[in-house]
């Protein structure tokens, strides 16, 4: 006499096998068919090449043409340190953000993007500029 216990277990390994593949063949046509999302792009940051190390006196010339700001005691000024809104700065001139050489570079990145100028150099201030910010006052807003 033939138990049919042993057809049934076989059945039973044919049958899990076949939806193990037909799991994996589902997942495959799924993942070759989803396209990427073009609006969840990463904007890559512009990588400018730059000297290290302090400059020297002179290196870089100023125009006429070149606006003045500085960053100090978290505001922004103009050459004659008067209040200055950086939204108002020319975008089309050469702009030279002073900075503090103290100041992290968290708040000098910070500073930098709130100008909307394409061409900016951003600089240290000498020993001049250090005592001339010095008498200002401190800027609660940043």
């Amino acid at each position: 006499m033939h138990d049919g216990t042993q057809g049934n277990a076989m059945t039973e390994i044919a049958l899990a096998m076949a939806m193990g593949f037909f799991s994996i063949m589902v997942l495959t046509a799924l993942s070759m068919g989803v396209a990427p999302d073009p609006s969840k792009t990463i904007a890559a940051a512009r990588v400018v090449k730059s000297d290290s190390g302090p400059a020297r006196p002179g290196a870089i010339a100023t125009r006429s043409d070149d606006v003045i700001v500085v960053f100090a005691r978290g505001r922004f000024h103009d050459a004659k340190l008067q209040p200055l809104d950086p939204a108002r700065v020319a975008a089309d001139r050469r702009v030279i953000l002073v900075v503090d050489p103290l100041l992290p570079m968290k708040e000098v990145l910070a500073a930098r993007a709130r100008i909307g100028a394409t061409n900016l150099v951003v600089s240290t201030m000498d020993d001049k500029w250090r005592k001339a910010v010095s008498g200002l006052k401190s800027g609660l807003k940043r």
